[in-house]
């Protein structure tokens, strides 16, 4: 089958290789439908992050069965459109029981499809099929009402906008808001469209980029373009950082309210990033930082889309065909959409 591989920097290219195949229970080949381009692989393709090729790309995904062990043919039959994690998981060692799916210890750490070394392994979502080696536990079957295109970052760049904004307003609406925009472009972007579906007391999302503005303005979000970001931006009861910079992470932890909740989507290649210390004890504050729960949070997610009308397909500024997708992917866009 063909398989689109990251080759070097700024390369990649379709690639033949074996056909995955079952090979025992629990197991099922799924053929993507969309791919969603994340945030983080362009930076990867540029060579500006810590993988190093090559590997299968490609990981943001949702697909339909084409292939099933016998002992799930009638949960999952052929044709089922599914949501896939990119998170390897087993469902059933300790971290997988404890809801801690993104670390599973059956698998080496951090396994996932279409980055690093986890895709040697496992693959990646811009192939003809992929394996699901843990299908009962991993396949998330959807609508077929709903649009693959639309929920093709489900896996990864939508369900970072459930941590940062939608864990908190899920427990409280009541609260004020701060996105900030930037080079996770289409994760700050969803993350501001959960907050205002979720009706968010107070919304505001900052960004320096007229296009992304505009995205958000889209969806009846109050917005703040900026040159550059200011010491604090007021006093917000949660500040969601997608913006990548120091500069910004520094504005969004010093925008802290009262006992805050701070979220980052930014990823430092380093273990000496600041934040105001003393500041942040004086006022009280949480933050969260890590990698998302995939699998425990694709569910919170589309039950939004399906049930109650959430729409992320707004996010999306450009979908290519799958012929295009080796030129497409390496293209700057806050939202690339492969679909078949």
């Amino acid at each position: 089958m063909q398989q689109l591989q990251f080759i070097k920097r700024n390369q990649i290219n379709w690639v033949e290789v074996p056909d995955p195949k079952i090979s025992g229970k629990n197991q099922a080949l799924v053929r993507p439908l969309a791919v969603a381009r994340c945030d983080l692989d362009l930076p990867i393709l540029r060579g500006q992050t810590l993988f190093r090729p090559p590997f299968p790309l490609g990981h943001e995904f949702v697909g339909e069965v084409i292939d099933i062990s016998e002992d799930l043919s009638s949960i999952y039959p052929k044709g089922t459109r599914v949501a896939v994690p990119f998170q390897i998981s087993c469902g059933h060692c300790a971290n997988c029981e404890t809801g801690l799916t993104k670390s599973c210890s059956t698998v080496p750490h951090t396994s996932a499809y279409g980055m690093g070394k986890g895709a040697k392994e496992f693959g990646g979502a811009l192939s003809d099929s992929v394996l699901i080696p843990y299908a009962s536990e991993m396949l998330i079957p959807f609508s077929t009402k709903t649009d693959p295109a639309a929920i093709a970052s489900i896996s990864d760049n939508i369900v970072e906008a459930w941590k940062l904004v939608g864990i908190h307003l899920k427990e409280n609406k009541n609260r004020s808001v701060l996105v900030l925009g930037g080079f996770a472009s289409s994760i700050g972007l969803y993350t501001a469209a959960l907050a205002k579906h979720m009706g968010a007391a107070d919304l505001i999302y900052l960004d320096t980029d007229k296009k992304r503005l505009e995205i958000a303005e889209s969806y009846g979000i109050k917005v703040e373009q900026i040159d550059q970001f200011p010491k604090s931006f007021g006093k917000f009861d949660i500040v969601a950082d997608a913006n990548g910079t120091a500069e910004g992470w520094d504005c969004g932890l010093r925008s802290l309210g009262i006992e805050g909740e701070f979220g980052s989507a930014s990823i430092f290649w380093t273990n000496t990033v600041p934040i105001p210390y003393l500041e942040l004890y004086n006022n009280g504050a949480t933050i969260r930082l890590g990698r998302v729960r995939s699998r425990e949070w694709i569910p919170e997610i589309l039950r939004l889309v399906e049930e109650e009308g959430f729409d992320p397909s707004k996010v999306t500024t450009r979908k290519a065909s799958w012929s295009d997708a080796a030129d497409a992917f390496l293209e700057e866009e806050t939202k690339l959409i492969v679909v078949r």
